[in-house]
């Protein structure tokens, strides 16, 4: 679909609420509302905004999620499920977006390890690797009596170990060329919006 992810301007796509474009067109400036993320995610969503923060030389509370590469079909279920919203295409510069890959923020999501793959290592073979570390670090916080406790409630050093691993997923090194991506960023312009496109 045109994707790019090494242009100065990224082709990008999120659906929204028609308030949101309403805002978008009244205000020319688009930013995200973090008490709408979902609560039983707040440890990854914390991590995703630090990384931002990190990373980006913007700032702002919480994140717009746009899909920064994705296969159509993809593309075409999320609008059938998201009826009377707005798709809006959009071109953001590269340095206002954090990318991370979509499958693998679902480690963040489970409070999973991440691991990528290594040279030469089959599907199969990274699978028993991660699954062998998983175990492990699932046994020690069973051991510490912290399992199901939020994140931020855990040791430091069991803390710093996750987030540590997550990092992998937003090195594009780690994955294939043809992965889907997502993207976050601080706030998006009226002038960066190519189309708008009602969802009925």
């Amino acid at each position: 679909m045109g994707y790019d992810l090494d242009a100065e301007r990224l082709l990008l796509h999120t659906v929204q609420p028609v308030e949101a474009l309403e805002t978008l067109l009244t205000t020319g400036t688009l930013r995200p509302d973090p008490s709408l993320a979902e609560a039983g995610f707040a440890d990854a969503y914390d991590w995703i905004y630090r990384m931002m923060a990190a990373r980006l030389p913007t700032g702002g509370e919480g994140a717009l999620w746009l899909w920064a590469r994705t296969r159509r079909k993809h593309l075409v279920d999320t609008c059938h499920r998201s009826r009377g919203q707005v798709l809006l295409t959009c071109r953001v510069p590269r340095e206002r977006v954090l990318l991370s890959h979509f499958d693998e923020w679902h480690l963040v999501l489970n409070k999973a390890l991440g691991m990528p793959r290594l040279p030469g290592e089959s599907e199969d073979d990274a699978f028993a690797r991660w699954e062998e570390a998983h175990d492990e670090f699932d046994a020690r916080l069973r051991a510490a009596g912290i399992r199901d406790a939020p994140i931020r409630e855990w040791p430091i050093d069991l803390r710093d170990e996750i987030e540590k691993s997550w990092e992998c997923i937003l090195d594009r090194g780690n994955y294939g060329p043809s992965e889907c991506w997502q993207g976050t960023t601080h706030a998006l312009n009226a002038d960066e919006v190519l189309e708008a496109v009602r969802i009925t």
